[in-house]
Parts: C-alpha cells; sequence; structure tokens
C-alpha cells in the first residue's frame, strides 16, 4: 500500500470519503496555498482568507464523495472556496440589512392607506421579480444595487471577467423591468 504522501488526490479523497481523516493533511499540504492564493484575489476581504482557507477543508472532507476523480483536486477544493464566498457574503448582506434597519429613522405615513398599500405592492413586486432571478444575475445585482460595489470588485469577489459581471447586471435588470412592466408578482 502506498504511503499518503504518495497517494493521488483521488485516493485521498476516496480514503477521507470512507471516513479516514488522516489523508486531508496529505491534501492540505499539497493544495492550501493554491486555495489561499485564490481566496486572496477572490475574498472580498483578507482577514477572512485562512477562515477560509481552513472551512474549505473541513467542507472537502464532508463533500469527499462527490469528488470526481480528476487527477487533482484543485478544481474540487476552488470550487467549493467559491461557494463559501458567495455563502458568506449572503450571510453577510443579510446581516448588514438587518443592522441598517435599526439605524433608519421610520419614514413619515403617506397621505392615505391606499398610498402605503401601493407602494408596499410595489415593493413586494420588487422583491419577487430579484427572488425569481438566476442566482448568479441575482448576486450582481444585490452587490452593484445594494452593496455599491464596483464592476471590478464584483468581478474579484465572484471570480469572473468583469464584462461577464456587467452582462450579467444588464441581464438581471432587464428581467426585473420586464416582470414589473407585466405585473408579475
Amino acid at each position: 500500500m502506498l504511503a499518503a504522501r504518495e497517494q493521488t488526490d483521488a485516493a485521498l479523497l476516496d480514503a477521507i470519503a470512507r471516513g479516514d481523516l488522516g489523508p486531508l493533511g496529505v491534501l492540505f499540504d499539497r493544495h492550501h496555498e493554491h486555495v489561499r492564493q485564490f481566496l486572496l484575489r477572490a475574498a472580498p476581504n483578507d482577514a477572512d482568507v485562512d477562515d477560509l482557507v481552513q472551512e474549505t477543508f473541513l467542507t472537502a472532507a464532508q463533500a469527499a464523495a462527490s469528488f470526481d476523480g480528476r487527477e487533482t483536486a484543485r478544481p474540487f477544493l476552488i470550487g467549493i472556496a467559491v461557494q463559501l464566498i458567495k455563502r458568506r457574503r449572503r450571510t453577510f448582506a443579510r446581516l448588514r440589512g438587518l443592522l441598517e434597519s435599526f439605524g433608519r429613522t421610520p419614514t413619515p405615513p403617506r397621505s392615505t392607506p391606499e398610498d402605503e398599500a401601493s407602494l408596499a405592492e410595489d415593493e413586494a413586486r420588487i422583491r419577487a421579480a430579484i427572488a425569481r432571478l438566476a442566482d448568479d444575475r441575482r448576486l450582481v445585482l444585490v452587490m452593484v444595487e445594494w452593496n455599491g460595489m464596483s464592476g471590478v470588485e464584483v468581478a474579484r469577489a465572484l471570480g469572473t471577467p468583469v464584462g461577464t459581471v456587467w452582462r450579467r447586471l444588464h441581464e438581471a435588470r432587464a428581467e426585473v423591468r420586464r416582470a414589473l412592466e407585466r405585473g408579475e408578482r
């Protein structure tokens, strides 16, 4: 039997999937610097990088059975890191929205209850239209429109070209506009 250091990434992940966590250290030694360098470029905050590297390998241990057997586990690990960035972004966006809502001053009441109902209905339609967007489009729309991020910042966070960010943003805005024009709820 080969020593763990001499085994392929597929063999290491197979052992991990069967419950042997020893090979996780070998996998970490092989790929942690590549994952870290990716996260330094893609993560929105450099302070989170080491935590995200650790979380990537812990998640890889849980997802080891889904590894497709490639020669190298690097794309598998980078894919996990991307999902963790997206999850963290969503979590922080929800938290930021919650915290911001505490700091808002209440808006003065509209002149009539009908105006209030109309405003609430419009807001619900917009939220529903955004919720129906594909994840990649919704993520870009929220990052640009609500978080005020630039296209370059979004591209860096998602690990995609800036042109892709602008295309997704354009498509997201167009989809929301069409849904609102159709009066969808």
